[in-house]
């Protein structure tokens, strides 16, 4: 018997997490495999709990409350401790406003793991909701030498770079299947980062244990997507600021870490200039409070309610007019 938790948080998304879960119900599942859903209200304001606590009420689902928003590694590490101290094989992540494909994406996300002892984390292909012939999630992989993530353009080259750079390749938390003793081995997600990267981060550790990650082709996912990277809100950029720096900075293997921190450095506050550059100050200012905290070590939820020191300031103004001229560059060749 292979034995799944499926774990779903709930953040003030209560129609969407009881939607998501009556969708995961009509998964089928093959002989000798079983699953379990849990839902975690992570932190939730009272009414949107009370309505969690409503739509669920009669499915066969367990639901776990929290008082406090543990982000989404945190509120997922309570279900990979629930997991391995129940002996479960699998544990799949799944958000609350995915949509499955089909009735049959986690079996063959199973069917992957079995045909595939070492892969720790698996995932579906990933579609727009509004535009389900449009994927754009087929293969990820981390090109440590230029310190940046290669995405495949279509499920096409994405079979054919993965051979050769399993140890590369990361999938992302949407609806991803861990393997219980890959994290026995390698840990749970990094709750340093709250959100944000702690998939790139476990995979990459992943890797470094001797497992690897890897698509089922065969999988669809549907997921909702901003039609502009500015249409988030400023705590997305914080993160991404502070956690791209968490995890290059953490993750790139020791031969391609020569004066690493300097790049690094100099192109988080090329996407701070950047945000300026294109009218959003808000967003570019929660993303130089990101640096700072990366620098000060400062971790998890994002405080946003106050703006980074004066010698980053300085830094950033330093770099606003070199900066400028690669964006109106950019611009010039578009």
């Amino acid at each position: 018997m292979m034995r799944v938790l499926v774990s779903i948080l709930n953040w003030n998304g209560a129609a969407q997490t009881i939607e998501c879960v009556r969708d995961l119900l009509r998964q089928q599942l093959p002989d000798g495999a079983r699953a379990d859903i849990l839902v975690i209200d992570n932190g939730s304001a009272a009414a949107d709990a009370q309505a969690l606590g409503d739509g669920l009420a009669g499915l066969p689902v367990r639901l776990r409350r929290e008082s406090v928003n543990h982000g989404f590694a945190g509120g997922h590490n309570l279900a990979v401790a629930d997991a391995l101290a129940q002996g479960y094989d699998f544990l799949w992540l799944v958000n609350n406003d995915a949509v499955m494909g089909d009735t049959h994406v986690l079996a063959r996300l199973l069917a992957l793991m079995v045909a595939d002892p070492r892969c720790g984390a698996a995932s579906p292909l990933l579609a727009i909701l509004d535009q389900p012939e449009k994927i754009y999630f087929c293969g990820n992989f981390h090109d440590w030498p230029s310190g940046t993530t290669q995405r495949a353009r279509d499920v096409d080259e994405a079979r054919r770079l993965a051979p050769a750079r399993l140890a590369q390749q990361w999938v992302p938390g949407t609806a991803m299947l861990l393997r219980l003793d890959a994290l026995r081995t390698a840990g749970a997600l990094d709750e340093r980062m709250f959100a944000y990267y702690e998939d790139d981060e476990l995979c990459a550790r992943l890797a470094a244990a001797g497992w690897h990650s890897a698509v089922a082709y065969d999988a669809r996912v549907l997921h909702a997507m901003p039609k502009r990277e500015t249409d988030r809100p400023p705590y997305y950029f914080y993160l991404m600021a502070r956690n791209h720096l968490i995890f290059w900075h953490g993750s790139t293997p020791a031969a391609h870490r020569r004066a690493l921190g300097l790049k690094l450095l100099d192109r988080a506050l090329y996407d701070v200039n950047r945000l300026r550059y294109r009218g959003y100050p808000q967003h570019a200012e929660a993303a130089l409070l990101g640096v700072e905290d990366f620098l000060r070590r400062r971790h998890g939820r994002p405080q946003l309610a106050r703006r980074a020191t004066l010698p980053l300031r300085w830094l950033r103004a330093l770099l606003w007019l070199p900066h400028r001229r690669v964006l109106r560059r950019l611009d010039g060749n578009a």
